[in-house]
């Protein structure tokens, strides 16, 4: 089943140097700031999620899986962003964060990269609503779907029988069950992943 959603504030990712020329930066920066902070900030926190970093949220859930929101900016400057949602095992070593088990946002509104729009006040308030609107409608019920182990499970061994999946689901399923030293490779990672302290 479709779920419907009407996108709002989304764009092509790059802009023209000349669309670039006509954008106040400051205020558009400005604008990122407060309402990621505003908006979707504010609604991830009552959801649980703490902050890490300057443009990530992330929550424990009941089965030791690290969920995992980040803004990533377009890296050029044209002043849009999109959303990568992850989720990853706690108890699994890492070094850095695997967003293998997880997509864009926009793969899971409507099958394909979406981006959305900060070069101002006006737009950047539009599109952060609807980022929050679409996390709310789309993201939170498949965080919710692998909060019961059986569907966890049930996807890393399907993922098992890919050649490459962006994860090594063999050993994340191997160590599901485990609980010799979980404890300490949790802190561990906490501690690399420079994840908050209230987490633990």
């Amino acid at each position: 089943m479709i779920k419907k959603f009407t996108l709002q504030g989304n764009r092509s990712h790059i802009r023209l140097e000349q669309e670039l020329s006509v954008i106040d930066k400051r205020e558009a920066d400005s604008a990122f700031e407060k309402y990621s902070k505003e908006i979707l900030g504010n609604y991830l926190e009552q959801k649980g999620f703490l902050k890490r970093k300057t443009n990530a949220y992330v929550r424990r859930n009941q089965i030791d899986l690290l969920e995992y929101i980040n803004l990533q900016k377009e890296r050029h400057g044209s002043k849009t962003f999109t959303v990568n949602i992850a989720i990853m095992p706690l108890y699994v070593p890492m070094k850095w964060m695997n967003t293998g088990f997880g997509d864009r946002l926009g793969e899971y509104i409507a099958g394909k990269d979406i981006w959305w729009d900060f070069a101002d006040e006006e737009i950047a308030k539009i599109s952060f609503q609807n980022v929050t609107d679409a996390v709310e409608k789309f993201v939170m019920p498949w965080f919710q779907k692998y909060n019961e182990e059986s569907n966890y499970r049930k996807q890393l061994k399907k993922d098992s029988k890919k050649s490459f999946c962006g994860y090594d689901s063999k050993l994340w399923l191997a160590t599901l069950g485990e609980c010799d030293n979980r404890k300490n490779v949790m802190l561990e990672n906490m501690e690399a992943l420079k994840l908050p302290k209230k987490m633990v």
